[in-house]
């Protein structure tokens, strides 16, 4: 007797690298020769520009820059800034990686500093959380009968629901927006420094088409002409965009990484007031998921020969999207904040972990002086997911943060709005394989009808033990679909059959 396995195809990209590497980079950099000497540094912002992205065999090579702007007080107490640019170049092995992989890239800015050296000199320090996942197209290949030339096989056939990855986009794109400063004109028509954040505000889907909406925050400072204190104003750039996902099914999920690529800031001077002229340019990332379900072999035997069977597990996890999560926390920056003036406040997300995300709230404040300085205070948001679950961030949008003045100093209340999935993982075992062995199996000592009682046993087990099937017992006992039996018999009657 020969027998064959008959496969359902489906075409789908397996992740075959997942891996979160910390990388801290630093530069040193002089003071131009225009400006003052260094009194005191104030703040250091800066954003991540990721420039390429390239697999090789066993490895990925990471290339960009951390782009930032040193903001201190000269010994006279005026404000000054000069931009200083931190080249980040990270390669990271593995295994798995090669040229025909597709990337999902989410890189986090976790820290900035700088330090004086002396009066002339800084040294900027960046810390950077760089999540790496690569995709491979593969054949998913489910066993869904078992086909023989002799005597019949028996086959248990279950149920297999999950989502799989049948897509990894990518899409390059450039947005632009003309602002206008409202609090009034930038001295010297420049900014004193600036950051940008990237926020995902919604993922959909229109057939097999995905489309997501998202803005860049950026937030700009600058002096007014005569004035020591500075202004901090945030502008928001939208975009939308639309990629195709090649898949015979519409996904249900999607996994959306963007990351900037380059940013551009143009401080313009017009006859109502002064512009801000904004250009990013930006990468999305997509993994499309969609459902699946195939009914799988998971067991067989065979009434005239033994049969030996091979079995593998495949990973048959589900994800679903959760509903969005608000999550909270507060704590205690401790100053003498009865005498201090904040400015500005900003909270921005600075890590992302399996048990929640790291917010770090920085505030702008001024004394009695008028001198200026940066206070900061991270905060841990975390969450809970059920047992059995793990719930995965896909973005989190924070909001601006409560300061409160007490007697002990800021007291901060930082909340933010994290979308999520839940991905529920479990073990299916499905039949890869099956040979028929030469030994005898037991049909001739096996009685040609036995009676059993019956507490409720598996049907396919008494069939197997006994040389019967399934359906066989259903329909010599007269045997419904077990949940609609109210009363069970007591005894069972099991013909044996060859076929």
């Amino acid at each position: 007797m020969e027998l064959q396995l008959g496969k359902q195809k489906r075409m789908m990209y397996a992740r075959v690298f997942d891996r979160t590497e910390e990388e801290t980079c630093s530069a040193d950099a002089v003071v131009p020769d225009a400006l003052g000497d260094i009194g005191a540094i104030v703040v250091t912002e800066g954003t991540f520009c990721l420039w390429n992205l390239d697999f090789s065999d066993k490895s990925a090579q990471i290339e960009g820059s951390v782009a930032a702007d040193v903001v201190y007080a000269e010994e006279g107490g005026a404000l000054r800034s000069f931009p200083v640019e931190l080249p980040v170049k990270v390669r990271i092995s593995g295994e798995t990686l090669s040229p025909d992989v597709r990337p999902w890239l989410r890189c986090t800015l976790t820290a900035l500093d700088a330090r004086a050296v002396n009066s002339r000199k800084v040294r900027v320090t960046a810390r950077l959380s760089l999540c790496l996942r690569a995709y491979r197209e593969t054949e998913l290949a489910l066993t869904d009968r078992i086909e023989s030339d002799g005597g019949a096989v028996f086959t248990r056939t279950e149920t297999l629901c999950l989502q799989i990855p049948v897509s990894v986009e990518e899409k390059t794109f450039t947005v632009s927006e003309t602002h206008r400063f409202a609090s009034g004109q930038p001295e010297a028509d420049r900014l004193l420094c600036h950051t940008e954040t990237v926020l995902i505000d919604d993922v959909s889907t229109v057939g097999s088409r995905v489309i997501f909406q998202g803005r860049v925050c950026a937030s700009v400072s600058y002096l007014q002409q005569g004035q020591m204190c500075p202004m901090v104003e945030t502008f928001e750039t939208a975009f939308s965009q639309m990629l195709d996902c090649p898949a015979d099914t519409s996904p249900c999920l999607m996994h959306t990484a963007v990351n900037l690529t380059a940013a551009y800031l143009n401080v313009s001077a017009a006859a109502d007031g002064a512009v801000l002229e904004a250009e990013y340019h930006l990468v999305a990332q997509t993994v499309c998921l969609a459902d699946a379900e195939a009914d799988c072999v998971t067991d067989a035997y065979c009434n005239t020969a033994e049969l030996t069977l091979e079995r593998e597990t495949v990973p048959a996890g589900t994800v679903q999207p959760g509903e969005p999560l608000r999550l909270t926390a507060e704590g205690t920056l401790a100053c003498e904040a009865a005498s201090l003036t904040v400015v500005s406040r900003r909270a921005v997300v600075c890590g992302l972990a399996e048990d929640g995300c790291d917010v770090l709230v920085r505030l702008l404040v001024t004394d009695a002086e008028q001198r200026v300085s940066c206070m900061e205070k991270r905060f841990h948001l975390p969450f809970e997911a059920a047992d059995g679950v793990r719930l995965e961030l896909l973005s989190v949008q924070p909001e601006e943060p409560a300061v409160t003045v007490t007697a002990d100093g800021f007291l901060i209340r930082v909340a933010v709005t994290a979308r999520t999935a839940a991905l529920q993982e479990s073990g299916f075992r499905q039949v890869t394989g099956v040979t028929v062995q030469e030994r005898v199996c037991p049909y001739a000592s096996v009685p040609s009808l036995t009676i059993v009682r019956w507490g409720g046993e598996d049907l396919w087990t008494l069939a197997r033990r006994y040389c019967s099937s399934e359906q066989l017992i259903r329909e010599t006992n007269g045997l419904t679909d077990d949940a609609a039996m109210a009363e069970p018999p007591q005894y069972l009657l099991i013909p044996k059959t060859q076929v």
